[in-house]
């Protein structure tokens, strides 16, 4: 969603001269800083390598 905002507000915001798409492009933008700066990013909890030929099941089951 975010990167649709900032794309979006590029190409028709700046390129394309529409206010309101520039601001939510800036909108964007924001988002984007404020989680990089935050540590709100991904990370991971579990890494392990596997064998060659080793198949992983990922399952959801019902409690």
């Amino acid at each position: 969603m975010i990167r649709f905002l900032v794309r979006n507000g590029l190409r028709k915001g700046v390129f394309g001269g529409s206010r309101p798409w520039l601001v939510l492009g800036g909108v964007g933008v924001l988002v984007k800083v404020l989680r990089k700066l935050g540590g709100s990013e991904p990370q991971v909890v579990y890494s392990e390598e596997l064998p060659v030929g080793t198949a992983v099941v990922i399952a959801n089951e019902p409690r």
